[in-house]
């Protein structure tokens, strides 16, 4: 049985940070979905694991912002950093010649955690590869815990709308997913799926 802790409770930070550092993943609530998290880089193999994806597909990190420099080779325009913190992901160059995809929330319970673990945190929603992104907590449990050991549990009024993703890596900036913020003042109308 996983160990289920309230997002309220007292020691909630302490122990995902303490649970992270071990590098395991927890399922927890983020400003936008629930996430199935773990530590960059350490827990990338466990995460794939865990929802039978490929390789390829990259995960998403959620930072603070004194992290974004470290991590992207190019200065992001002040039009997506309004955006931050919030429901806006933002696919930039890295230092090491690829692409990360990287968000800074605007949960101040995420924000201390992130802090605290000094590194960012992968986040992937709460489904297996191909399927749709479980939005009822008692679900999660169920499909999950036997594989993951720790779950946060939020308020009731949990988001269920994932987050916007654009790529900022060439311009105009194109719109990857449509997600919980509107983003047509960055990206121009032709590059807007329908």
């Amino acid at each position: 049985m996983p160990n289920i802790i309230m997002k309220n409770d007292f020691d909630a930070v302490k122990i995902l940070v303490e649970h992270l550092s071990a590098h395991r993943l927890a399922i927890i609530p983020c400003d936008t979905i629930y996430g199935i998290v773990g530590s960059v880089p350490h827990s990338e193999r466990d995460l794939r694991m865990v929802k039978g994806r490929e390789e390829t597909k990259p995960f998403i990190q959620l930072i603070v912002p004194s992290m974004l420099q470290q991590i992207s080779k190019d200065e992001l325009d002040p039009e997506v950093l309004a955006f931050w913190p919030g429901p806006l992901t933002v696919i930039v160059r890295d230092r090491n010649g690829g692409t990360v995809a990287v968000r800074v929330p605007a949960d101040p319970f995420l924000q201390q955690v992130i802090e605290s673990l000094g590194t960012p945190i992968y986040s992937t929603s709460v489904n297996f590869a191909g399927e749709m992104a479980f939005t009822r907590f008692s679900d999660m449990v169920r499909r999950f815990g036997t594989s993951i050991d720790l779950f946060i549990q939020g308020e009731a009024d949990q988001g269920t709308v994932p987050s916007t993703i654009i790529d900022a890596t060439s311009r105009p900036y194109t719109l990857v997913q449509q997600g919980a913020v509107d983003v047509s003042s960055l990206v121009s109308h032709s590059e807007v799926p329908q």
